[in-house]
């Protein structure tokens, strides 16, 4: 009998198909399956970069492999990928693959011990045959984040294996033209500096580096007194572009500080939201505490204004906590959002959910009281619970952890003024933070509500309510369409004030203005000596809806 026969390749493609070596790619699949059923065949010796671009890749006949080095690249990946299959308890089959260095051709040997069925070893995994697979290095890169719903986060980075260097590689390319390579040193030097970033070096010929999931390049083009920036933020797998931004810098004196957060802040943001798309619409019980903390806290990606949303997120950091219960991260997701929503949502206002938001808090600074992300997230959770004195403290304790925090500078300057009058100078600069941001950055809707907040607390109700139509347009939560409703009803609109309530009972059903202005607004305001006209507002509003 020919070795290796048809049922020894479809065992093995089955069991690296299920250990999730692959990752998502079922080109990668089909690479491997070509190149073991050529070398089967006898075929082997015709594997060349070109016939593999045209049989694989749906290259043209013009397609050359010196200028186009996806081959290269994706035969890179696949080598990696084997050698996590070899190491992972599927590796128990007849068949064992290599492809050296140097070529496209694979040997083939027979491994000793071999015969658990694949089926069998799948189940025992607590995986279907047909479930989403883990790909081998997912990431998720924090970044700047830290929302009212526990947002988190330049900082955090994953791969899907719990094996692994656990940070998100990134291949960042010497920028081409003018200060290309200065440019490129700044956002290195910025990538470095967090913990989470793996920053890869570009290969020698210019190709993509094989662990990479993403690539950073650029170009430059310096004119006297002004210089012109773009960046691309590129998906290694698919070569897709995730993000792009060109700036202009006139001041070369400001140059590096102008980089760094001007394009580098936002780098951060952009990696972070990509990064968390490699883990959605996985199987939870699949993933590890980790990557369960980066698909529960607030990041800018995917997200859903509705209260089942919030419970889902709960819930993953319950397995989270099952899986790990000294995970500090995650019981700081638990502590923001059971406080989020007690403050919010009537139904989850209960002593024991805030006893328990207070306890995971509490929990997750003895665990992880180094870690920014972790005393993010119990900062906001204080903000919830109305001990805004508390909140502020920690919020700057995140700035000391992680200088590079620019969110949590933002929030620090934000929380004294929750219910207060901010003087101009902080108004000014709530604005400065927001027009430094790109257009379309996620974030905005945060700055937008809280200059929204900012204004309405001065009295400056038509510029609060034009910032927080602006912030509705990119995403609502609670307290921002019921602050919404608020500046309608002052500015005497009560029936466009219960339109924006109602358009949101389909995700918060038992959403109610009642509850704001006798729970949600007074506990954030306990702490504030003049805080009664700030509850009024809240007050008017449910009495002119119950006219409704």
């Amino acid at each position: 009998m020919n070795f290796p026969d048809e049922q020894q390749i479809s065992d093995y493609l089955e069991r690296v198909r299920a250990s999730g070596a692959l990752g998502k790619s079922n080109r990668r699949l089909f690479l491997l399956e070509h190149l073991i059923r050529a070398e089967a065949e006898g075929s082997g010796g015709q594997l060349k970069a070109y016939s593999i671009g045209l049989d694989i890749f749906g290259k043209g006949p013009d397609f050359d492999p010196q200028s186009d080095s996806v081959v290269r690249v994706e035969i890179g990946r696949l080598r990696t990928a084997i050698a996590v299959f070899e190491s992972s308890e599927f590796a128990d089959c007849d068949l064992q693959v290599d492809i050296p260095k140097g070529t496209y051709r694979p040997t083939l040997t027979r491994r000793e011990n071999g015969t658990q069925e694949p089926e069998a070893l799948v189940a025992d995994h607590g995986q279907k045959k047909n479930a989403p697979l883990m790909p081998w290095k997912a990431i998720a890169a924090a970044v700047f984040l830290a929302v009212c719903v526990g947002l988190v986060i330049i900082g955090l980075g994953w791969y899907l294996t719990p094996q692994g260097d656990p940070r998100i590689a990134v291949q960042l390319d010497d920028f081409v033209g003018g200060t290309g390579p200065e440019t490129a040193t700044i956002l290195r030097r910025g990538l470095s500096n967090n913990k989470a970033v793996s920053v890869l070096l570009t290969p020698q010929n210019g190709s993509t580096h094989p662990d990479a999931e993403f690539i950073v390049r650029g170009s430059v083009r310096a004119e006297p007194g002004d210089t012109q920036i773009n960046v691309e933020l590129i998906n290694a797998e698919t070569d897709a572009i995730s993000w792009s931004k060109t700036i202009q810098i006139d001041d070369r004196k400001n140059f590096d500080k102008e980089v760094s957060e001007r394009i580098g802040r936002e780098l951060r943001v952009r990696l972070f939201g990509a990064s968390k798309q490699l883990l959605e619409g996985l199987d939870p019980e699949t993933l590890t505490p980790e990557q369960l903390f980066v698909m529960g806290t607030w990041v800018p990606g995917p997200a859903i204004n509705a209260v089942e949303w919030e419970l889902e997120r709960v819930q993953l950091m319950e397995i989270a906590l099952r899986k790990d219960p000294d995970f500090g991260a995650a019981h700081s997701v638990v502590a923001d959002k059971l406080a989020y929503l007690a403050n919010v949502y009537g139904p989850s206002d209960t002593p024991e959910l805030l006893t328990k938001a207070r306890w995971h808090a509490q929990r997750a600074m003895e665990l992880a009281p180094l870690d920014a992300n972790v005393v993010f997230n119990v900062a906001q959770s204080h903000w919830h619970s109305g001990s805004i004195a508390q909140s502020l403290a920690t919020m700057n304790r995140v700035t000391e952890l992680d200088p590079n925090h620019a969110l949590a500078r933002f929030l620090a300057q934000m929380i004294p003024y929750s219910c207060a009058s901010a003087p101009d100078s902080v108004v000014e600069e709530a604005i400065a933070f927001d027009k430094a941001l790109s257009a379309d950055n996620p974030i905005r809707w945060l700055t937008l509500t809280w200059i929204a907040w900012l204004h309405a607390y001065r009295g400056d109700y038509a510029l609060a309510l034009e910032s927080e139509q602006r912030a509705a347009l990119i995403f609502e939560i609670p307290y921002t369409f019921m602050r919404h409703a608020m500046l309608l009803n002052k500015l005497g609109q009560p029936e466009q004030a219960a339109a924006v309530i109602a358009r949101q009972k389909s995700n918060w059903p038992d959403i109610d203005p009642g509850h704001f202005s006798n729970v949600t607004i007074p506990r954030l305001c306990s702490e504030q000596p003049d805080n009664a006209r700030f509850i009024a507002l809240y007050t008017e509003l449910e009495l002119a809806l119950q006219d409704q």
